[in-house]
């Protein structure tokens, strides 16, 4: 049995193929019960097509096992039950040929589930296949990202213990941001969503929000998290959210029909100057995007930083369309690990 079923034809079954079959099927039968006739003294009329119409349900589908059963066994009385060659049958002729036509509907009811359990189980054995590459896929990209930032974070500072800090802080951006991501069951998330959860470890009545409901790809959801969370830590360290009056201003619109701009304001903050060497932040910010799908511009301005971030997304952040795609955790790792 584990030999036949990888031969059972599942999904499609064009109905062409299960007529040859239907017709390989009831020759078959024709041949092989003329073969035995002699032996068998008239009797056994249709028992040979019993066999021909399971193989030809479960080899061809519904519509194969029906036109066996129904042409072959019209057939096989033709030839055999008596009066012979001849298709005005008798009382006990007709009660045999209706007596099988129940019981082949019988067996072609059977073979119909076996095709439907057999669909069912194609479906779910390709789902895990599609969830198993996805999970890899997944696992790899964030090994990657994990072994960048940690590459960058130690280059950027001689403090083990402030390095220490900092890689945490990164590696909870990320796990917040892969949190977000598990519990949306579309393939798009929201971008206040993404942008509230990247920010969670700050003081949040210190951000202001605002802007319509946009849409941006999974795939570059962790990186998009990352760098809003590299942006509130650097207004931590340095910017706006280093002393007590100081707050941000975080605006998202859509500029045309699949680009979307967010923008970083800080306000009330210590002066701040243009940096002298290019930090993690920095190289995040220049890496986000790929090129063409996505810009970043960063002035360093006397009332505190300015950001705007220019990023693919849905065109229609309403309805079921699908989400030009933001760079993934994968080129960003990449160009983040090249610096």
């Amino acid at each position: 049995m584990r030999r036949v079923i990888p031969h059972l034809p599942s999904k499609e079954r064009p109905f062409w193929r299960g007529q040859a079959i239907a017709v390989a099927a009831i020759a078959t039968t024709l041949v092989c019960r003329a073969a035995v006739d002699p032996f068998i003294n008239g009797d056994l009329y249709f028992t040979l097509l019993f066999p021909t119409v399971v193989a030809a349900g479960l080899f061809g589908g519904a519509w194969s096992a029906i036109s066996t059963a129904f042409f072959g066994a019209l057939l096989v009385a033709y030839f055999w039950i008596p009066p012979r060659f001849s298709f005005s049958f008798s009382n006990d002729g007709l009660v045999r040929l209706i007596a099988f036509w129940v019981v082949a509907s019988t067996i072609i009811a059977l073979t119909t589930f076996v095709h439907v359990v057999l669909d069912a189980l194609v479906r779910e054995q390709e789902r895990a296949a599609t969830i198993a590459r996805e999970m890899r896929h997944r696992v790899q990209n964030s090994l990657t990202l994990i072994q960048a930032v940690a590459r960058q974070t130690f280059r950027s500072t001689s403090d083990l213990r402030e390095a220490q800090n900092m890689l945490m802080a990164r590696l909870a951006a990320l796990g917040h941001a892969q949190d977000l991501i598990d519990e949306v069951v579309d393939d798009d998330i929201d971008v206040e969503e993404l942008v509230r959860t990247a920010v969670m470890p700050f003081e949040a009545h210190r951000f202001v929000m605002e802007g319509p409901p946009l849409r941006l790809s999974k795939d570059g959801a962790v990186s998009f998290a990352l760098l809003i969370h590299e942006l509130a830590t650097n207004a931590a360290k340095y910017g706006a959210l280093s002393n007590r009056s100081g707050i941000v201003e975080i605006s998202w619109s859509q500029e045309s029909l699949h680009r979307g701009c967010l923008k970083w304001q800080e306000r009330f903050g210590p002066p701040v100057a243009q940096p002298s060497r290019a930090g993690f932040g920095t190289k995040l910010l220049r890496s986000a995007f790929p090129e063409g799908k996505g810009d970043t511009t960063v002035l360093f301005e006397p009332d505190g930083v300015r950001c705007t971030v220019y990023f693919p997304v849905r065109a229609d952040g309403n309805d079921g369309g699908k989400t030009a795609p933001l760079g993934d955790t994968a080129t960003v790792t990449q160009q983040l690990a090249a610096h």
